[in-house]
């Protein structure tokens, strides 16, 4: 599995492409934190939408039975896996992370 940085700069239409494949995605969302751990909030679930807004600086990930909203994101994270089709997505603002 690879891990890349995705530059601030491409967020934004990155996640615009990757909203086109909906909904045959899906995916699991775990908030991360040094004091918390891991703590997966969902699992296997629809992906509705995934974005970046630049004018508002928020990352948002919505599934069917949850949203995750992560004001103003200081690294997003793509980290691809060989024997899938798409790449799981990881964001790592103030010790949070969604992932697929």
């Amino acid at each position: 599995m690879t891990t890349r940085k995705l530059e601030s700069s491409d967020w934004q239409r990155y996640f615009d492409e990757v909203s086109k494949q909906l909904p045959t995605m899906r995916v699991g969302i775990s908030i991360m934190g040094e004091s918390i751990g891991v703590q997966p909030e969902s699992e296997g679930s629809v992906l509705v939408g995934i974005s970046y807004d630049s004018n508002d600086e928020v990352f948002a990930v919505d599934a069917a039975n949850i949203s995750h909203r992560v004001p103003k994101p200081k690294e997003i994270s793509l980290t691809g896996c060989p024997s899938r089709r798409k790449s799981s997505f990881a964001k790592r603002p103030e010790g949070s992370r969604a992932s697929r």
